[in-house]
């Protein structure tokens, strides 16, 4: 049976580095820079029909008239002692808000028509139980929510931002059906471990995994290898050989293989255009020579919830 290709993208803008002041000023996320970047995203997928999910931090969608009428509703929060706004508030107060929103990638992928918008969090707060209390958890995913029903969608996945997955009981209040999990191994010996991880070119995909308060866990999968600092001294055939080896393996076990990516990345990576492409076109012919399913975070999750698919199930291992 084949296994199963999901592609995650974290849509953030500034929202995923309102905690770090040297990023944004050093002033790479723009909302023309972003553009670019949604618009090689989109065009390499449907070039190769492919489906994804882009998950946006819902503050991110806002068009320019709406801000005022949201602005009230992006409060000030405490993450570790330090207002997660400080940023924010600088820019705001600046009357420069490029890059914190950019509706057109959010309209840019809607009118694709192929791909699921995901949830990303309101202001892309970190939902770990022990950051972020259940009032703050409550106020951060009932405005998403709020705020996709005043543009017309339905969210039905989650990722949580910097993978701190916590809260899952609020989570399932919001009718969610699934969410990405966080990889167990990722993340385990540090930053260092991350690096050398991406030197495995035999890494293997995953098994399906328990549901969580009613909700469909998404097996966490792996970054793509952002290729910036000393990232980018890793070679991209080495990528794509790892890439080869874990869709190899979710074809040959019936596993999930799940490629997730911050669309910035593309801004300041090098060569990440390249990168990315060259795991779609692996997935490519993995899909028509093997049969290779490739699918939205909330199709794997129906897909499982069903339990009905003609091409069968994720194994569970």
């Amino acid at each position: 049976m084949p296994g199963t290709f999901i592609i995650s993208l974290d849509c953030e803008g500034k929202w995923g580095i309102a905690d770090r002041t040297k990023r944004i000023e050093s002033g790479f996320i723009t909302k023309k820079s972003l553009m670019g970047a949604y618009e090689i995203l989109t065009r390499q997928l449907d070039e190769l029909e492919m489906p994804a999910t882009f998950a946006f931090v819902m503050a991110f969608t806002l068009k320019d008239a709406e801000v005022d009428e949201w602005l009230p509703r992006l409060t000030d929060v405490s993450v570790d002692g330090l207002n997660w706004m400080r940023n924010f508030r600088r820019s705001e107060n600046l009357g420069d808000f490029s890059g914190w929103f950019c509706s057109e990638a959010f309209e840019l992928v809607r009118d694709c028509g192929r791909h699921e918008i995901g949830c990303h969090g309101f202001r892309h707060l970190p939902l770990a139980e022990h950051i972020t209390r259940k009032a703050e958890a409550k106020y951060e995913l009932e405005n998403a929510s709020a705020l996709a029903k005043m543009k017309g969608i339905e969210l039905k996945t989650f990722v949580f931002p910097r993978n701190n997955v916590g809260h899952l009981n609020e989570l399932a209040r919001q009718r969610y059906i699934g969410f990405r999990n966080a990889h167990p191994a990722v993340g385990r010996h540090g930053r260092v471990g991350n690096l050398l991880r991406e030197l495995n070119i035999w890494e293997g995909a995953q098994c399906s995994e328990p549901s969580s308060c009613g909700m469909v866990s998404i097996p966490g999968g792996y970054f793509l290898n952002w290729r910036h600092g000393v990232r980018r001294r890793i070679p991209q055939t080495v990528t794509l050989l790892r890439w080869r080896s874990i869709l190899e393996e979710a074809v040959r076990s019936d596993r999930t293989a799940l490629l997730f990516l911050h669309p910035h990345n593309l801004i300041d990576g090098h060569e990440m255009t390249a990168l990315f492409r060259g795991v779609l076109r692996i997935a490519a012919d993995l899909r028509s020579r093997d049969g290779l399913l490739i699918v939205t975070q909330k199709e794997y999750c129906e897909m499982l919830q069903t339990g009905s698919s003609d091409r069968g199930l994720p194994a569970v291992c």
